[in-house]
């Protein structure tokens, strides 16, 4: 028996390390909040957007629900790095990262970061 308090609807403790990174992408101001589960895998991704109740807002509110769930049924991170990368909408263009000057989409930058964050789904440092 463990002594880590679990969260019993989806498996994950309640409390977890994390990382949160304020970044714009053409203007568009936002903020990339994850989690890892103590072994250092990434459990959670929320991304949100200054638009509040913009279609934008939304939009990345399913993306963090997609990148959530299927980080924690087991889908590997690069999966999702390899289909986010250079999607294609608006905002994109440049970015005030200086690891990735320049993004296509909000999901080409969130997939980058990701992938430098956490190579391999696992986290940095």
């Amino acid at each position: 028996m463990t002594d880590v308090q679990l969260d019993a609807r989806v498996g994950v403790p309640r409390r977890r390390s994390g990382a949160t990174v304020g970044f714009v992408v053409d203007g568009t101001e936002g903020h990339l909040v994850t989690a890892v589960l103590a072994d250092g895998r990434l459990s959670d991704v929320h991304l949100s957007v200054d638009k509040q109740g913009s279609t934008l807002a939304g939009m990345t509110e399913a993306l963090s629900i997609a990148l959530t769930a299927g980080l924690r049924a087991g889908a590997p991170l690069s999966a999702f790095v390899e289909q986010l990368r250079v999607t294609s909408y608006p905002p994109a263009g440049p970015t005030d990262d200086p690891e990735i000057p320049r993004a296509t989409s909000l999901g080409d930058y969130v997939a980058r970061r990701l992938d430098i964050d956490y190579p391999s789904g696992r986290q940095v440092g």
